[in-house]
């Protein structure tokens, strides 16, 4: 009965956590006092700072990851909270925020930086 019909592949979506995660597609920044005064800052192999507020956005996977360090200050957090809205209104709506706690660092966040230590 259904022999005369062509067959319909499915849609095949790429997979952004396959493609390759490189420098030239990650941007970080270090949260400072105000929302609006967001500067990158260059890569390093150094550890993150456990008193900072950090912003990564992964151009690849279309997230803004917020890394708050465990003695980090309230303000930095607030701040740091801000800041990741202010970069989803710049980069657009398809870039999620996700806010990463120091020791509690998904696999997505420890894909990203893994790009630093090489």
């Amino acid at each position: 009965m259904f022999r005369n019909l062509p067959i319909i592949k499915p849609i095949e979506y790429t997979n952004s956590h396959l493609k390759p995660v490189e420098k030239q597609n990650i941007h970080l920044f270090c949260v400072q006092t105000h929302p609006d005064k967001l500067h990158p800052i260059p890569f390093s192999s150094e550890p993150l700072n456990e008193d900072m507020v950090y912003l990564f956005i992964n151009d690849v996977l279309r997230k803004i990851f917020l890394w708050v360090g465990t003695t980090a200050s309230i303000r930095s957090k607030f701040v740091g909270a801000h800041s990741a809205i202010v970069l989803q209104r710049k980069t657009g709506i398809t870039y999620r925020v996700e806010n990463i706690d120091e020791d509690h660092e998904s696999a997505d966040f420890r894909r990203t930086i893994s790009v630093f230590e090489a």
